[in-house]
């Protein structure tokens, strides 16, 4: 996008300052019906003034589904894109209704049934007779009705075209080898079948100790959900559902409209009654696969699905990696391949994220557990990003996770970097997890935002804007807009002051932008291990605790994949590959590799005093070469590694660039990297609840400059050889250094607390009032409580505190709120002094003559009091709201 380009210009300074769209937060904003122009134009205004660059309009379930583009739709989709167009907003067209791109809103099979889809089901027993039945979607089954009628027409699961795919005879206890299988699919054939389920025969005898596996396909009647494996069935999609979007923008393409983004495609995720063995749910299938995957394994396609369940002798990881690998091949080249070339087509470029099943979670597979990713587009990551122009994750809840560093890891091995992380909230009071977090506060999301950028994020994806905040008296989650993954964070009372998040958040991933950072360990994404072994193997954890024990040490790291370890450079002991420079490499579990060149590059990084450091399972098949070698461990560890394994490892790296310690056992959040110019660039964050302290030094001496993410100014300081920066609680620097000859002062300090006379503070404890905003009753409050537990348990909003505040002596006077929820706004004497969405909530008041002054504080909670009341999502107790702590006057030392 060119708005990304303008960040690796030579105006990076500017670029702080102001930063383009493509570092400001971006949003969805939720459709629940067909807005009118003023509601565009007024809540488009809004999102302008509150610092959001880009919106992607999504129609939501409480919209009808005949409106979805609709000839009304789509006019008034046209209408809000001008309007951003005015604004300076830019915009990205959302593919699709609801989510789960491809299927239009159920318009791509609608007269197309042969697009739905299609998959096989398999039943094993010692039997020549079984069946197929009690096909059930689980995980869309356990989000609620409304889910399954929008995937389901008539809310019903049913199925039609029963086909033996494969039958095979084959050993009930041990199997040697695919020779010891006898396929005998000409042999079995469907007996009986309705909507519900299908009965299968083989007309041979099945002896003591054999069984019989039986694969049966079946295409849904009902699902609106697509085929990912026809190319037709995504050319159908982009006819009906991105192409009338396309004409009706017209010439608003491609400004503001830059880009189309598609969201977790995925088709059902089945079990039955019969399912066993190793893959824990239903594959798709075509007629294209079963030639995708003879060439893919070099076995017969039946003997090759037998592999997928059960182990078949030596050559079963082999077997499962490559039906994989050719699997999720079909699936990238049939969906993605068609969506790149539309939009290159059109003039735009595609993004969108895939499903992760490591959301929330820093093991691979520790977020949606209960599905097994490889039937999806959900494993292959660095292939599913090769197809987009920009890459886009997904994360879930305020928390830091691996999914920003696996999409910075990928798009910078597919010549790109960083990436967008879409955000949204599930309910952690309630189990139904569409309820969402209306209690989420400004502080938290600064602080996940700050986090991420730290991981890799470019741009931070807000899920979502509303249009409506739903109706009053309704729990039921995703039709009431309420309750559809909230919070709307536009009807949260803190709304007002997202400016000042949008702004600094946008400054700080400026600021990162033109460095390469600095990540001295690769990670081997190990793809061939997760296909052969499964989700629940051992790599997935070992991966999670050793981005976990890094980032403890914060030490940066990166994925690498096979492709990305066989064309790296070596030079000096260290693995230069994607623009990095690596150290060590890192194999979590790694049991399968595709490549012996994956070994052999392996083996001379080591040889060149790299490091190779294997941790669980070591290796032991190379899909496409007889070969394994030990020789490319530099160490191997057989347990889940520990912090005295990250510890040796990082004594053993050797140092490179600034230096930053801590003086305590907690260090802050950190991101470094180095300019193009030599000069190197650092982020610290402290989202902790008390200061901490770091030290940096950088060679003999060096340069420094501060550049401020609040304001955007930048500030040149003395040279030092050691500098001292005190972060407060929620504090974040931009730091730039530069090693230096020059004469030095010395050690520097740098702290952004004034030097206050904390022996003479007062604590304002008496004679506040209180009212709502937009009363005129004001009463008397404690403010050593917050407002809930003093008559306003569902109030969500405003809530104005005053105090005839009496100055004794002349001086420069500081406000501390100790404790307040959430945002707060400082008036005296009638001027605003300023507000403040995070800690540290202290507000510089100016020298002060005695007398009394009038103190106005403002301060906005969530809104989870007032959406959440008379609800089952209430949970135990309210949510804390205005000042629980009284405040406290503190002058400055003279």
């Amino acid at each position: 996008m060119e708005q990304i380009r303008t960040g690796t210009d030579t105006d990076h300074r500017g670029l702080f300052e102001n930063p383009t769209a493509a570092f400001r937060p971006s949003a969805y904003w939720f459709w629940h019906s067909i807005p009118t122009e003023e509601v565009c134009h007024a809540q488009l205004s809004d999102f302008k003034l509150k610092g959001i660059g880009t919106i992607l309009i999504q129609a939501r379930l409480a919209m009808p589904r005949d409106d979805y583009l609709s000839p009304a739709y789509l006019e008034a989709y046209r209408t809000a894109a001008g309007i951003a167009a005015r604004l300076g907003l830019k915009l990205g067209i959302y593919d699709d209704y609801n989510w789960i791109s491809g299927h239009a809103g159920g318009r791509t099979v609608a007269g197309r049934d042969e697009l739905r889809e299609r998959h096989l089901f398999w039943s094993s027993s010692e039997k020549a007779q079984g069946e197929i039945s009690g096909i059930h979607p689980p995980f869309t089954r356990t989000m609620g009705a409304d889910i399954v009628e929008w995937q389901y027409e008539g809310s019903v699961f049913e199925w039609c075209e029963w086909t033996v795919e494969a039958a095979l005879l084959h050993s009930s206890a041990a199997i040697g080898s695919l020779d010891e299988v006898i396929d005998v699919t000409a042999r079995t054939s469907i007996v009986d079948s309705d909507h519900a389920a299908c009965a299968y025969a083989f007309d041979g005898t099945i002896e003591d100790g054999q069984m019989l596996t039986v694969f049966v396909s079946a295409r849904s009647t009902t699902s609106r959900l697509i085929n990912y494996l026809l190319p037709e069935a995504a050319e159908q999609f982009v006819a009906v559902g991105l192409d009338p979007l396309i004409d009706v923008l017209g010439d608003l393409v491609p400004d503001p409209v830059s880009f189309v983004f598609y969201d977790q495609p995925a088709a059902g995720f089945y079990k039955w009654d019969q399912i066993s063995g190793s893959l824990g749910n239903s594959l798709l299938f075509a007629p294209s696969l079963i030639d995708a995957v003879a060439s893919g394994t070099g076995e017969p396609f039946a003997k090759s699905l037998l592999a997928l369940l059960r182990d078949v002798g030596p050559t079963t990881l082999q077997l499962r990696a490559g039906f994989y690998a050719a699997y999720s091949g079909l699936m990238n080249e049939a969906f993605s391949g068609t969506l790149r070339r539309w939009a290159e087509s059109k003039g735009i470029e595609l993004t969108g994220h895939e499903i992760l099943p490591h959301i929330s979670a820093w093991s691979l597979n520790g977020g949606f557990t209960s599905i097994d990713p490889r039937v999806a587009l959900a494993v292959d990551f660095f292939g599913i990003d090769a197809y987009r122009h920009q890459t886009a994750v997904d994360s879930n809840n305020f928390v830091a996770q691996l999914a920003p560093k696996i999409g910075d890891s990928v798009a910078r091995s597919n010549g790109r970097s960083r990436c967008v992380v879409e955000t949204y909230a599930s309910a952690e009071r309630t189990p139904v997890r569409a309820a969402g977090q209306w209690e989420l506060t400004l502080e938290t999301m600064r602080a996940q935002a700050i986090r991420l950028y730290c991981l890799g994020t470019r741009q931070f994806l807000w899920h979502g804007v509303y249009q409506t905040d739903g109706r009053d008296h309704d729990p039921t989650p995703f039709a009431n807009p309420r309750f559809d993954f909230g919070p709307g964070i536009n009807f949260e009372p803190w709304w007002s002051y997202h400016d000042l998040f949008a702004q600094e958040t946008a400054r700080i991933s400026a600021f990162i932008e033109p460095a390469t950072p600095r990540a001295p360990v690769a990670i081997l994404y190990p793809l061939q291990t997760a296909y052969a072994e499964g989700p629940r193997h051992s790599h997935a954890t070992h991966i999670g605790a050793w981005c976990e024990g890094l980032l403890a040490k914060r030490c940066d790291f990166m994925f690498v994949s096979e492709a990305d370890l066989i064309k790296a450079r070596i030079d000096g002991g260290r693995m230069l590959v994607s623009g990095l420079a690596f150290d060590a490499v890192i194999l979590p579990s790694a049991s399968v590799l595709q490549a012996a060149e994956t070994v052999q590059a392996l083996n001379a990084f080591s040889a060149a005093g790299g490091m190779v450091v294997s941790s669980g399972d070591r290796l032991s098949t190379v899909r496409d070469a007889a070969v394994h070698s030990d020789a490319i461990v530099s160490k191997h560890i057989d347990r889940m590694p520990g912090g005295s394994d990250i510890e040796a490892l990082l004594e053993a790296l050797p140092s490179f660039g600034p230096v930053i310690a801590g003086r305590s056992g907690e260090f802050p959040w950190q991101w470094v990297g180095q300019d193009a110019d030599g000069w190197w660039r650092i982020v610290l964050f402290n989202d902790g609840e008390t200061p901490m302290v770091s030290e940096i030094t950088f060679g003999d001496g060096f340069d420094c400059e501060i550049w401020s993410a609040a304001t955007g100014t930048t500030e040149r300081m003395a040279a030092f050889n050691r500098l001292t920066v005190t972060l407060e609680p929620q504090e974040v620097r931009c730091l730039r250094l530069r090693q230096t000859t020059d004469r030095v002062v010395g050690e520097g300090y740098l702290t952004t607390q004034p030097p206050l006379d904390r022996a003479r503070s007062v604590s304002l404890v008496e004679g506040w009032t209180f009212a709502p905003e937009g009363s005129a009753s004001f009463a008397p409050i404690s403010v050593e409580s917050g407002w809930e537990t003093q008559g306003f348990a569902e109030f969500s909003g405003t809530g104005i505190y005053r105090l005839a505040l009496e100055i004794g002596d002349e001086a420069e006077w500081f406000l501390e709120l100790p404790d307040v929820a959430t945002v707060v706004a400082a008036r005296l004497d009638g001027r605003q002094v300023d507000r403040l969405g995070w800690r540290p909530y202290r507000f510089s008041l100016g020298r002060l003559q005695p007398g009394i002054h009038s103190l106005e504080l403002r301060v906005a909670n969530t809104a989870a009091n007032r959406y959440y009341a008379d609800t089952p999502y209430v949970g135990d107790t309210v949510d804390k709201s205005g000042l629980s702590a009284a405040p406290k006057l503190i002058p400055l030392i003279h």
